[in-house]
């Protein structure tokens, strides 16, 4: 058995993805490229979807 222990890079604390990503968002016919990070993205939807939720309460 080796004692030997790897040390992995960690991936910095600022995202770390410089590279845009293809993402097909809600309402949109193809994906687009942004170099937004994934929590962002996801924030940004869950928001929107919370507005929607309480338009429709409101108006309903």
């Amino acid at each position: 058995m080796s004692t030997e222990r790897r040390e992995y890079e960690s991936r910095p604390a600022d995202g770390g993805r410089k590279a845009p990503r293809s993402v097909k968002l809600p309402g949109e016919a193809r994906h687009g490229s942004t170099a937004e990070p994934a929590a962002s993205i996801a924030r940004r939807l869950a928001m929107a979807k919370r507005e929607r939720k309480m338009k429709e309460r409101l108006d309903g």
